[in-house]
């Protein structure tokens, strides 16, 4: 006799409470491996970085500095950098000043977007702090583990049910979400879970990362499953994206690829590069 399986349960709360439990009791390998891919129309011009990474363990995310493209190809720098040099001094030769201004278009960056130091796993605060004195919650199926949950949290989010829609061959509920406080720090907007695990496939967020535009125009992210934990494949920017030195870029997307278990520290050598100003991070995953 085949498996009856339950309809998912009405309660929009109660579907996003078990979505969280279930993100939460999902378990990765103790460290892994995956290429970053950055993508995008830089003007009119198509452009791919790829950076070797690799997430777990005490060393956390480590990123190669450089992506694929520019260590094959390595940017010199091309014509002749001008600039206008001048001084000024106050007429009673109390205050001096000395100065220059760049002339010409500046060169382009190497990276389309900046170093992405990113993690597959990252939830957009999907997954439930662990705190003491929790109360227990069940998750939405035998095979997941009990998830602690603080009974008394205040709501993040008013949730509401959509309705169903199918992703990936997927059925899932399709959830709204409006932020009941920090609207930069609880980013959902949308979000499609499994009917039957509860894990995300598909998210709209309303920003992305922690820089200037990228922050301020809404993302689509979509999910996978790795060993039935839930990873993000791709993320792509719903508006065109206006960066310093006048750069537009448009159609960006920035895809988790070839993503493996590590058991030995791969060849290329990584590191955790240093965050500047155009350093790709995301804010603490609450």
């Amino acid at each position: 006799m085949p498996a009856v399986i339950a309809s998912p349960p009405a309660d929009a709360y109660l579907i996003f409470q078990r979505t969280r439990s279930a993100v939460s009791a999902a378990r990765y390998p103790q460290r892994i491996e995956y290429t970053i891919a950055v993508r995008g129309d830089d003007g009119s011009t198509p452009r791919t970085n790829h950076y070797a990474a690799s997430y777990g363990g005490r060393a956390g995310i480590l990123v190669s500095s450089i992506s694929q493209e520019e260590a094959a190809h390595p940017t010199a720098p091309r014509g002749i950098n001008v600039s206008i040099h001048f001084f000024l001094s106050g007429g009673n030769g109390s205050g001096t000043s000395d100065t220059s201004i760049a002339v010409g278009r500046p060169e382009p960056s190497a990276d389309l977007l900046g170093v992405p130091i990113l993690s597959p796993t990252y939830t957009f605060g999907l997954r439930f702090p662990e705190r003491a004195g929790q109360t227990p919650v069940a998750g939405p199926a035998p095979s997941l583990p009990t998830i602690a949950v603080v009974s008394t949290e205040k709501r993040n989010y008013a949730v509401s049910l959509l309705g169903t829609d199918v992703i990936g061959g997927v059925d899932t509920c399709h959830l709204a979400l409006t932020p009941l406080r920090e609207p930069k720090v609880n980013r959902l907007r949308e979000l499609w879970v499994g009917e039957n695990d509860y894990l995300p496939r598909k998210a709209l967020v309303a920003g992305n990362f922690t820089i200037a535009p990228l922050a301020d125009v809404p993302w689509t992210i979509d999910f996978t499953l790795y060993g039935g934990a839930p990873l993000i494949s791709n993320e792509s920017a719903d508006q065109p994206l206006y960066l310093p030195h006048r750069r537009v870029v448009t159609n960006a997307t920035i895809s988790f690829d070839d993503v493996r278990e590590s058991y030995d520290f791969i060849d290329e050598p990584l590191l955790t590069p240093a965050v500047t100003g155009t350093t790709l991070i995301e804010p603490p995953d609450r």
